[in-house]
């Protein structure tokens, strides 16, 4: 499979991560399960290819074709069906929200069909893919139309709280954020809930959890050094993390560790909002 990734130039990239695409010239009927981890990211994914089956315990079944993804707290499951063409929007943590209008936190953990969230929207980013094929010229007709889209005077506060979060590793503090934004804990609490689809803590420990796909190979995997780098207590902290947000210790992930699931990691991946706001 081939996974590339297309940065949109501003305004959209105040709100945008990324466009992706990922497609395989080899259609398979069966594959193996890829465990795709949480990253702090909303993305909205357009299916041109085969539905994707997703694993639940010992059950599956086929995702909806064009749909969201909320906030993830743990892993998702998943595997090719058939020929893979997907075009993916990788939004800023908070950015999804003003293109979707809807309390993020009513979709953490979920993934919903795009029709039953904005059929309007739906629609015209389908119609912007109408005439083409190739993955590059859709990543361009959906860049026009996401900037078609863009809110009006938006409240960029709220993502840029986000990126301090993102930018410092996961290791900033809550009191400081509130602090920063002139607002309370508890108030900071309700808006990236709305916002961004998790609380502040939350969202930086799935943060966190990410640097340890960087941090690792600077350390030859010794666990605790790595746990070190990235903020953590001690290696059992880290081991209890990766347990909720992988589903799987370390050594067992990274001994499974596939390209795919390697390409929806943080390794290699910043935050440039704070950059786009002039």
């Amino acid at each position: 499979m081939q996974y590339c990734e297309f940065h949109p130039s501003p305004p959209l990239n105040r709100f945008v991560e990324c466009i992706w695409t990922l497609t395989s010239t080899t259609p398979s009927t069966e594959s193996q399960v890829e465990r795709i981890l949480p990253d702090g990211c909303v993305e909205l994914i357009l299916n041109f290819g085969s539905r994707f089956k997703q694993h639940t315990n010992s059950d599956q079944q086929l995702q909806p074709r064009n749909f969201v993804v909320g906030q993830m707290t743990g892993p998702v499951l998943i595997s090719p069906a058939g020929d893979v063409d997907l075009l993916g929007i990788r939004f800023h943590p908070g950015g999804a929200f003003p293109f979707l209008r809807v309390p993020m936190s009513a979709i953490t953990d979920q993934i919903i069909e795009l029709s039953s969230l904005s059929n309007t929207f739906e629609s015209q980013l389908l119609s912007a893919c109408d005439k083409v094929t190739a993955p590059a010229e859709r990543v361009t007709t959906i860049t026009t139309s996401l900037v078609e889209r863009l809110p009006s005077n938006e409240d960029t506060n709220l993502m840029a709280l986000a990126a301090s979060i993102l930018n410092s590793g996961g290791v900033v503090s809550v009191d400081r954020l509130a602090n920063d934004a002139g607002i309370s804990c508890r108030q900071l609490e309700r808006r990236f809930l709305n916002g961004v689809g998790l609380g502040p803590k939350v969202l930086s420990r799935i943060l966190r959890f990410q640097q340890v796909f960087r941090a690792v190979e600077r350390h030859d995997n010794s666990w605790a050094d790595v746990a070190v780098d990235c903020g953590y207590y001690d290696q059992a902290h880290l081991i209890r993390d990766f347990n909720q947000f992988a589903g799987q210790s370390p050594r067992v992930l990274f001994a499974e560790f596939s390209p795919l699931t390697e390409s929806f990691t943080r390794k290699a991946r910043t935050s440039h909002f704070s950059n786009t706001l002039g």
